[in-house]
C-alpha cells in the first residue's frame, strides 16, 4: 500500500479491472502451456510450466497494482516476474541455475527499485535496494566464478556482522533521542 495513503479504497471499475485482468493472465499462461502441449510453441510444458505460471502471477500482480495504485503489489509482483526471469533463462540458455541466483537474492532489491517512484518511499527502498544488492553481489562473485566459496562465505559472514553493528547502533541513536524528548 501507498504510504501517500492509509486504506486502500477501489472504486468498482478498478476492482473490475484488476479481476479481468488477472483472469486475462490466467487465461494467456494456460493458452501458452496449451500451444506448448500441442507443439504450436516449440517447448515443453514441462519446460514452461514454472515460468509461464509465476510470469501470469507477476503480470497479473503488476497491472493491478497499476491500476489500483497499489505499490505493495507492485513490490510483490517483481518477487514473482524476478523468478520467472530466472527460470526462462535456465531454462532457454546455455546459463543455469548455478549461474542465476544471485538474482534470486536480488529480486526484494529490484522490487524496491521498480516501487520506488509509485510508494515515494525513497530511504526505505533505498536501503532494501543497498542491503539486498550488497548481498547479491557477494554470491555473484562465487555465481560467475570470480572468486569461490572460501572468499565469499567469510565476506557474508562480515557484512552480517557489520549489519548487525548498524543496527545496535541506529537502536542506541533512536533510544537517545526518545531519552531526549522525553527530558525536554
Amino acid at each position: 500500500m501507498s504510504e501517500k495513503t492509509d486504506e486502500l479504497n477501489l472504486t468498482r471499475k478498478q476492482r473490475l479491472a484488476g479481476n479481468l485482468t488477472a483472469g486475462g493472465c490466467v487465461i494467456a499462461a494456460g493458452l501458452i502451456l496449451l500451444l506448448a502441449g500441442t507443439g504450436v510453441i516449440p517447448a515443453s510444458v514441462r519446460q514452461l510450466a514454472v515460468p509461464v505460471l509465476l510470469s501470469a502471477v507477476g503480470a497479473a500482480l503488476i497491472l493491478t497494482a497499476l491500476i489500483q495504485r497499489n505499490s505493495v503489489s507492485l513490490w510483490i509482483s517483481f518477487l514473482f516476474l524476478v523468478p520467472a526471469l530466472v527460470s526462462f533463462l535456465a531454462a532457454f540458455t546455455p546459463a543455469g541455475y548455478a549461474q542465476l541466483y544471485p538474482l534470486y537474492i536480488a529480486a526484494p532489491a529490484i522490487a524496491s527499485l521498480c516501487t520506488m517512484p509509485m510508494s515515494g518511499s525513497y530511504a526505505a527502498h533505498g536501503k532494501s535496494m543497498l542491503f539486498f544488492g550488497l548481498i547479491a553481489g557477494l554470491f555473484g562473485l562465487e555465481s560467475s566464478g570470480l572468486v569461490g566459496w572460501g572468499v565469499v562465505l567469510p565476506l557474508v559472514v562480515v557484512f552480517v556482522g557489520l549489519m548487525v553493528v548498524y543496527v545496535a547502533v541506529m537502536l542506541a541513536r533512536d533510544e537517545k533521542s526518545e531519552e531526549e524528548e522525553d527530558n525536554a
